[in-house]
This record gives structure tokens, C-alpha cells and sequence, in this order.
């Protein structure tokens, strides 16, 4: 499952607990290439949008806009085009999210 890629709302800066996710900018089955804006978030402080860090296809969209979670909440899927739903289903079922440490934008 190492073609599957987590899409999450990130942390910026160290206050940051949650973001609003305003919208996204692309649609499930749009290739994805690295540094492309894919979604737009907002927080108490800005809105900014989300570059992805790994390419693949948006497969799935976990969340929508007006949702507002905490950072790190895994809200979207880049997998391959020829990924089996069976192991998006199982990648999302298994999901930890990273340490606070990791994975800060």
C-alpha cells in the first residue's frame, strides 16, 4: 500500500489546533503532481492553500468544506489510478496519524 498517499490538514505554525477546510480545488480523479494547490483551508489566523506533497490521483475526499477538524485528520486519498478500493478502504481503516512532531508544514 506504499502507493497510497494520506492528504491531511496541516499544522502551520505552532498555535495552530484545527482548520476549516473553505474548499477543494480539485476533483476526485484529477491527477495530482507535487507543490499543486489541492485544497484551500482557513484558520483563526489565515487562509492558505494546501500543496500536495506527494503526486497521485485524488482518489477519495474524506471531508468537505465547512468542516472544521483538528490538524493531522486525514482528509483525503492520492493513490494510483490502478489502486484497488479494497486497499484505500483498508490504508483509511488502519490510519494513525503522525506524531506532533512529524509531518508539520
Amino acid at each position: 500500500m506504499s502507493n497510497i498517499k494520506p492528504v491531511i490538514i496541516p499544522k502551520w505554525g505552532l498555535t495552530m489546533e484545527e482548520g476549516t477546510i473553505s474548499e477543494w480545488l480539485v476533483d476526485i480523479g484529477t491527477p495530482v503532481t507535487v507543490g499543486m494547490e489541492i485544497l484551500s483551508i482557513d484558520t483563526d489566523k489565515l487562509t492558505n492553500a494546501v500543496e500536495a506533497a506527494d503526486a497521485g490521483v485524488l482518489r477519495r475526499i474524506l471531508h468537505g468544506a465547512g468542516e472544521t477538524l483538528p490538524v493531522k485528520t486525514l482528509i483525503g486519498i492520492l493513490a494510483d489510478a490502478d489502486t484497488p478500493e479494497a486497499d484505500i478502504d483498508a490504508f483509511i481503516a488502519n490510519w494513525i496519524p503522525p506524531s506532533a512532531d512529524e509531518v508539520d508544514e
